[in-house]
This record gives structure tokens, sequence and C-alpha cells, in this order.
């Protein structure tokens, strides 16, 4: 298709964590767009903004590589979406002025536009769907304020007359041979883990029974596995003590909490917390902990965080096929490897993974029906690749058939596909 095709549909996954763009073709089929070419896979862009100044914005990628160029400094933020709900969120300070909700999610959205029309050409005039959680809350005044906010937002970019459709009737789209049967949609990606027990009821719509969800997801499972395998290579078990001071200390539990969060790095640059950090050189308890104190540095001063992060998730991804895999992160001084067992790895997040699967089941409950009422479990989202995942929650639903949609793609394309309804 080129531009001057027009698609006959534009379907938009806003996610948590990424967001994808698929349109539907005359031919009647949908084509994601790639509209983050500087990303691994360009079908897909980070739901990420920064500002280094108020006037100016990156998106993406691109976000997380001039927050790193540029020392860290500005705003970056992320997860706009489950700022929607948030009552006692109004929006933050940028700079010296106020900066609301829906002004971010319009600046995000406005992007996106623009991206789209690299692809198809001006969007005016061509249906948008847009995928929007069965509910953003339990709450109905959240759920509400969320959808204000969120058609607010829409309007300043000029889509005011999108449709709002929910994301599992979006995803069934692609495989509509589950459709009238009760199924459990399992969404777990980076930030969160949600659950939807729903029935589609006619092409547009569904009947949903209950929403549930829980933030713990592959974030979670990344944390658990610096926690265990990296806190002490980058001196989470650091002693040191004070100048005349008979007390022996270890690094602050608010400090340490930092480290498993490449993005939050930004704050052990803080220049008191720095400075405390490059003050432990001289007050090391034992001097054979001066190498991880010096990773920990390293980390910070180099801006590794994310290159450490993506090692992380590598490793995550890996032992999706594997039964080991060697974990090796280099960059003078530091020098970090060993292998991982997939047995080893299961144990380190089987208390997430157990929390996961309980909140599931606890979505029945909300429901009003036993877990062998479940006919379709639907997965999609990156943490739906975990084996260990996948196996415990395909046992905690005994009666269910798994459905595996495109992990990443399959709402924007439904989005898109549910464009040939359109009278």
């Amino acid at each position: 298709m080129n531009k001057t095709e027009k698609p006959l549909c534009i379907g938009i996954d806003f996610g948590t964590t990424n967001t994808c763009v698929a349109v539907l073709e005359k031919n009647g089929k949908a084509r994601v767009l790639n509209i983050d070419p500087t990303s691994s896979d360009p079908r897909l862009i980070k739901t990420l903004l920064y500002f280094p100044s108020r006037k100016e914005a990156f998106f993406g990628k691109q976000a997380i590589e001039q927050y790193f160029e540029r020392g860290m400094e500005g705003r970056f933020f992320q997860s706009i979406k489950r700022l929607l709900p948030n009552s006692e969120f109004t929006g933050t300070s940028l700079f010296g002025s106020h900066m609301g909700v829906e002004e971010f999610v319009a600046r995000f959205l406005q992007e996106l536009k623009n991206r789209i029309e690299l692809e198809v050409g001006p969007t005016e005039g061509i249906p948008v769907h847009i995928g929007r959680p069965a509910r953003y809350s339990q709450d109905s005044a959240k759920e509400g304020l969320a959808v204000v906010r969120f058609k607010h937002a829409l309007s300043n970019v000029g889509w005011e007359h999108a449709r709002l459709i929910e994301e599992p009737v979006a995803a069934s789209a692609t495989n509509p041979s589950q459709n009238h049967a009760m199924t459990l949609v399992a969404d777990l990606g980076g930030g969160t883990s949600d659950f939807t027990i729903f029935k589609i009821k006619d092409e547009m719509n569904s009947q949903t029974f209950a929403v549930h969800g829980i933030p713990t997801a592959g974030d979670a499972l990344d944390s658990d596995f610096f926690e265990a395998k990296l806190f002490e290579p980058f001196g989470a078990n650091i002693q040191y003590q004070r100048p005349f001071s008979s007390n022996i200390l270890t690094l602050p539990p608010n400090l340490i909490r930092l480290l498993p969060k490449w993005h939050h790095h930004g704050f052990l640059r803080d220049k008191a917390t720095w400075n405390f950090i490059l003050d432990l050189r001289k007050e090391l308890v034992d001097p054979n902990q001066k190498p991880q104190l010096e990773n920990l540095i390293t980390l910070v001063e180099e801006n590794l965080g994310y290159k450490l992060h993506l090692e992380v998730e590598r490793i995550k991804i890996e032992l999706s096929d594997k039964e080991t895999e060697p974990f090796l992160f280099k960059s003078y001084p530091i020098h970090i490897g060993f292998e991982v067992s997939k047995k080893e790895f299961n144990g380190i997040i089987s208390k997430n993974v157990d929390d996961i699967v309980k909140t599931a089941v606890e979505t029945c409950r909300i429901g009003k029906m036993g877990v062998d009422e479940i006919e379709v479990l639907q997965m999609t989202g990156g943490t739906s690749k975990v084996p260990m995942v996948r196996d415990a929650l395909k046992s905690a639903f005994p009666n269910s058939q798994l459905v595996d949609h495109e992990t990443f793609t399959a709402v924007a394309e439904g989005l898109a596909l549910l464009g040939k309804n359109l009278a």
C-alpha cells in the first residue's frame, strides 16, 4: 500500500509498556506499521516520554538514549496509561509549568499520529479504533475519570471521533473461533498482570464478568533476578564505618531498592547521594568489597543501568527455550559472569509467579464463577512467554483451551480488522 491508497481503518493499541499500530488495507487484511525504526522491533514504540526541557521531547527508544546521553537530566516518564484513572494525580510540574495527565497522553499520541502519517499519509477522514481496558478500575468514579481524560487527550490531537474498543474484544477479532466462549484474558506485560473474564456478545461488544489485576509482571521478575544474583556484585552488602564511629553500617534500603530500576538510577546521582557513595571508598570495613563498590560507581557514572537491564531481559527470554544460559556483563572494571539454570531462575521468580496466578483465580471469584468454567485462556504480553508463568496459569484453569495471540500486535491488528464492521 502506498500513501495514495488510504487505509480503511487505523487500529491503535496504546499500551502501558509498548504501543502498536495496524491499518486495515483494501484487501481486508491488517498490516502492522513500523513506527519506531530505531527499535529492535520497529512495530513497537515504547510508551516513554523524556523532556530535557519544556518544549523538547523524545519518545520510545530515543527517549531512553537521550535520557542517558544528557546525564539523566530533565524528566523521564513511563506507564502514563496507568495515570488515567488515578484521581489523586492531576499532573506534575514540568520546568516550572503544570502539565496534566491529559497533556502527557496527548503529547505521546501526537507523536504517534505524526509517525502514522509518515507511513500512510494524512489520517483525516480515516476511522480510528483505539483499544481500552475492559475496565480501567473497579471503582466506577475512577473508571469514568479515565475515559473522560483519554477522550480529552484524543480530542487534543484531532481524534475526537475515535472509537474506544475493549482490548479483549480487539484481540479476539484475530481469532473469531473463540467467540461466545467464557474467556479469561491474561494480559501479562512489563508493569502489570491484568485479567479479564468476558464473552463476546457481537462483533463490537462483549459482556465483561470480572476485571482484576496486580502490579506484578515482567519488571517484577527482572527485579527478583537482580536481587538474587546482582545485588551482591553491585555492592548491596557493603559494610562501612563512619569516621570516629564504632558502628558498622550497611547501605540504606532506600538506595538498594533503586538498583533494579534502571530509570531510577538518576536518583543515585543526586548530589548528596552521590557524595555518600563516593565517600564509601574511604570507609569500607572490608577492603575485599572494593570491587563491588567500584562496580556500583561505574554502573551509575557510566549510565550502564539500561544495558544491564537488557542483559537481565535476555536471560529471561533465553531460559524460555534453554535449560541453562550464561549471564555476562562487562564494562571495565565491571566483569560479572555466571551460569543460570532454568530451575534456579524458576525458584527465583516463584513468589511473584504465585501471586500472578492467585490474582487470576481471584478474578473468577470476583466474577462469581469457578476456575473450571473458564473455557478459553487467552494469553498476550511479553511475560506470557515465560514458561513457568504459562504452565502455572494453565494448571490453574484445567478445563481451558490455551490460545496464544501474537504477543505484541494482536490488539492493534484486531482493532484494525474491526473496521470491516463499519457501516
